[in-house]
């Protein structure tokens, strides 16, 4: 279970347990592509509740995960084992893990958008990773960051550990106009 990928096992005081996964697969699962944003942020409004007991029952393993997170009927709401401010803080670890990925924290573009098409991204592990369809739907997007990441070290970034010659004879005219001046 990689916890560090966006993975959550949880357990409730009969034994039961539950395995929740954040992969391709489960989110595009979730909706449409502008559905899965909007349910995203939905997870930090005043339908909070209710879209993390959706979106763990999506991103569950089990078949019935009703027990611990409850459900919703004609009757009303039932509450499962689990509070619902922790559903909360589970279902936007996962959709944090799911869509935008925590490789890098602190990197990237930060820029918004109103979609998050899976199926762009199970293609693209499957092209550039060399995936079957079923092992790039298993991905979460942290796992597919840190393989591209492994697989294209430090794209588009080139660091150079020693300066090249342009940058030496740069230093060495300036510290020399330094010692004259």
């Amino acid at each position: 279970m990689l916890v560090e990928a966006g993975f959550v096992r949880a357990f409730d005081s009969t034994g039961g347990e539950w395995t929740f996964r954040p992969s391709f697969g489960r989110i595009a699962s979730l909706g449409t592509p502008h559905e899965i944003v909007a349910l995203y942020a939905g997870l930090h409004g005043p339908r909070a509740a209710a879209d993390a007991t959706y979106v763990l029952a999506c991103l569950c393993d089990q078949d019935d995960p009703t027990p611990l997170i409850g459900w919703l009927d004609e009757e009303g709401q039932h509450a499962g084992t689990m509070p619902a401010i922790e559903q909360i803080v589970i279902a936007r670890h996962l959709m944090q893990h799911g869509i935008a990925g925590k490789a890098k924290p602190g990197q990237g573009n930060g820029e918004y958008s109103d979609r998050f098409d899976a199926a762009e991204y199970i293609a693209a592990a499957r092209v550039h990773l060399g995936l079957s369809s079923a092992d790039a739907e298993a991905l979460s997007m942290t796992e597919f960051q840190t393989m591209l990441e492994m697989k294209f070290p430090q794209a588009g970034e080139k660091k150079r550990s020693v300066p090249s010659r342009e940058e030496y004879e740069a230093a060495v005219k300036a510290i020399e106009e330094r010692r004259r001046g």
